[in-house]
């Protein structure tokens, strides 16, 4: 099993780059860790498609999907499915608002239609070996059975820049207390709804912040905040935890941090609606119906491209000679726990994200997609949303199908067949 293209991670940004690769002509292998597609949108409930459209020039634009091609061909089938309802605005920008469980069967479907792409579900690359300046054996395993392959190019996906790790190639990080915040999503059912609506979210911080002050619930549950789901009377809880464990600070790439993140999602979050089902009428019955795979993990390691994506690039809706996708979406601050702090560019425009920062600096055969771009902390608390992922992923998956050549080239040839998937629509 040696595919003309080996992605890492099967995330928004991962199918993307599976489908753009294998709808052209590539035999392409989609490695999951997971037993289901879709990365933060299914197994960590983010149940909204962030950085899918184009911030609106006025306060009554209709809303635009940002990119051609995939991710507007998402938004089309997932509102035709029932799967998907919206574009939702909130504030200044607009969100497709989706059912995670159904989402996943759909990244299933929407992958099986395509005869050169193989899916594997839990499967990770545990090991990986470079030759001169190219990526070229890659260990596979799946509950301690292993094999190895040798693909012609790679997308990493997986979020963590794990080959990054595994091939000693140089990555980024940020200072843990920098780092933005993991969130923690359940589903909730059988909630009055209505009491989400008019004065209904501050009767409930009212409630919570006076359960802290009492010490009925830990401080972390001032972070919670409540949506309605498209799904009658369920009710999604998001939690954004601060992250530090007793153990060790926060880094989402150390087993001890992640396990203290998933034990205190679920004990504050059940804490919560206890609490809320005692002293809330809308709550009286409530329950906790659904509970993800994983916490919703927002930053880790980034992969050091040939260009690196600034906080200034994004504030200044900066253009680029060799962009391939468009980042709409603000950054988004998740510092603390305690909610987000959005910084929004001068204008309403997007800014370019060039290939360079979906290029592995000394790996020419390695593209890299997703939250694990090449991009500064600040810019990619833009670029890691599920929309702009689908945007990345779909570049790198058509840049890996090219033969190998300077990056300019490689961009020019990128934004060709995006040119052409827009005239299609």
């Amino acid at each position: 099993m040696n595919p003309d293209v080996l992605i890492i991670g099967g995330g928004s940004a991962g199918v993307a780059a599976a489908l753009a690769a294998a709808r052209r002509g590539a035999d392409t292998l989609l490695v999951e860790r997971h037993g289901f597609l879709g990365g933060a949108g299914t197994a960590s409930l983010v149940h909204s498609f962030c950085g899918l459209y184009d911030l609106p020039p006025t306060p009554d634009a209709r809303p635009h999907v940002a990119n051609p091609g995939l991710p507007a061909e998402l938004e089309r089938e997932l509102l035709a499915r029932g799967i998907g309802h919206g574009p939702l605005r909130m504030g200044r920008v607009d969100v497709l608002m989706h059912q995670p469980q159904l989402l996943a069967l759909f990244y299933d479907q929407w992958c099986q239609k395509e005869p050169r792409l193989q899916v594997l579900l839990h499967t990770e690359v545990t090991a990986g070996t470079v030759e001169g300046r190219r990526a070229a054996e890659v260990t596979l395993q799946c509950r301690g059975t292993t094999w190895k392959l040798r693909p012609r190019t790679l997308v990493d996906a997986s979020g963590d820049a794990v080959l990054a790790s595994l091939t000693n190639q140089p990555w980024d990080s940020t200072p843990a207390q920098e780092l933005q915040r993991p969130a923690y999503i359940v589903g909730l059912g059988d909630v009055d709804t209505p009491s989400l609506q008019g004065d209904g979210p501050l009767k409930i911080a009212g409630c919570l912040a006076r359960a802290i002050r009492e010490k009925k619930l830990p401080a972390a549950a001032a972070g919670a905040h409540f949506r309605a789901s498209a799904a009658p009377n369920e009710v999604f809880l998001t939690l954004d935890l601060h992250g530090d464990s007793p153990e060790c600070v926060f880094d989402a790439t150390d087993a001890r941090s992640l396990t203290w993140i998933e034990m205190q999602g679920r004990e504050v979050t059940a804490a919560i609606v206890a609490h809320l089902k005692a002293e809330l009428e809308g709550f009286a019955r409530a329950r906790i119906t659904t509970l993800p795979v994983r916490a919703g993990i927002r930053e880790s390691k980034r992969w050091i491209g040939e260009a690196v994506l600034t906080e200034e690039d994004i504030l200044e809706s900066r253009s680029s000679t060799q962009a391939v996708a468009n980042a709409t979406w603000p950054i988004e601050l998740r510092e603390t726990a305690r909610g987000p702090r959005l910084i929004y560019p001068k204008e309403p425009k997007a800014c370019d994200i060039p290939l360079g920062a979906l290029r592995a600096r000394d790996l020419q055969n390695v593209f890299v997609a997703g939250r694990c771009l090449s991009a500064t902390h600040r810019a990619q608390a833009s670029t890691r949303v599920m929309g702009t992922a689908l945007a990345t992923g779909q570049a790198a998956g058509i840049a890996a199908t090219l033969t190998e050549q300077d990056t300019a080239s490689l961009a020019l040839q990128v934004r060709d067949v995006l040119s052409q998937l827009e005239h299609s629509k």
